[in-house]
Parts: structure tokens; sequence; C-alpha cells
């Protein structure tokens, strides 16, 4: 029986196996907690802005209801103010943006801004460069696009439009964005 020697320590062929696949998972682990911390800090920060935004539109609502209890701002608080209404009209500016012309295979459409002169917002534009030409496979950004792309893969093998080989090494794609679809948010929320 051959041994794999690690820091002095002896290992089956198993029991190296085991090892490296144990430290693969804790990886992932690690990775998919950092992931999930950075968009539970996004989702917080959208939240903390909108919130600002909406205080800032009541302040305004009030102040146009009640013109003589304007608050008579130091400069350090005049230049906060300023900030402030900067991001407000940016917010508003944003709002009325065209939208991303993107149809999901659920049937929503993407609530993003598009780019300037594209139909797609920043997201799907760079997914329509990278789509597969022979197989017409919707961009993997939640279950229910796996679940189609699983069907087309099926279906292309299915027909003979597939060789056995591509449709398993497809297959083993679909797997992975499968066991990454709860670790990812294209939504931007």
């Amino acid at each position: 029986m051959s041994y794999i020697t690690i820091d002095g320590v002896h290992y089956t062929k198993e029991e190296y196996e085991a090892r490296e696949e144990e430290k693969r998972l804790e990886s992932l682990a690690q990775y998919r907690a950092g992931l999930e911390a950075k968009a539970q800090a996004e989702r917080e920060g959208q939240r903390v802005v909108g919130d600002l935004g909406r205080a800032y539109s009541a302040y305004e609502d009030f102040l146009k209801e009640n013109p003589g209890l304007a608050l008579h701002l130091k400069d350090e608080d005049a230049v906060h103010h300023k900030v402030c209404e900067d991001l407000l009209k940016k917010l508003k500016k944003a709002d009325l943006a065209p939208r991303c012309g993107y149809i999901k295979v659920n049937g929503s459409t993407c609530a993003s801004p598009r780019m300037k002169g594209k139909e797609m917002c920043y997201a799907h534009d760079r997914w329509a460069g990278v789509r597969p030409q022979k197989m017409d496979l919707p961009p993997m950004e939640d279950a229910n696009s796996i679940q189609v792309g699983l069907m087309q893969v099926a279906r292309g093998l299915l027909d003979g439009q597939l060789e056995p080989r591509i449709a398993g090494l497809m297959l083993r794609c679909l797997k992975i964005a499968s066991s990454n679809v709860a670790y990812t948010n294209f939504e931007g929320d």
C-alpha cells in the first residue's frame, strides 16, 4: 500500500483525498460566508440610503407646508445638507433611467438601468458576449434558468446535437451553478 507524506504524517490515498476534500469544502464554506457577509452589507447600505432619501423627501414636504420652520444650519451641517440634496437628486435621476431590456427565464424583466447606447445593463450585456453559439442557453442567474439549461442539454443529447462527452461537461457546469445559486445575487438588492 502506498502512502503520501505531508508534514511528516503518512496518509493512504483515500485519507489524503478525504483530507483534500475537507479542505476544499472548508475553503468553499469560508468563501460563501464572505459572499453572504458582503451581500448583507450591501443590502444594509441600500436600506440606509433608501431611508435617507425617504427622510429627506419627508423633510422637503414638511417645509413646503411649513416654510417658516426651515432649520438654519451651521456651516458643517450645511455641507452635509448639500450632500444629501445632491444624493437625492441623483437617486431621482437614476429612477428615471431607462431599464435593461433583458427578459429572464421566469418572464420578469431586469430592473437594472441599461448602459448608455445599449439595450441591456452591464451584467446582461457582458453575459450576451459569452453565450454559447451552438446552444441557446440562458445565463445561469437563478434556479429557473438552470432548470431550463438542464432541459436544453437533455434535449440536445436526445436529438443528437450534443456529444455525450460535451453533455457531461455541461451537466457538470449546471451542477456547479445549482450549488452556487443560493449564494449569488444579480439583482443588486
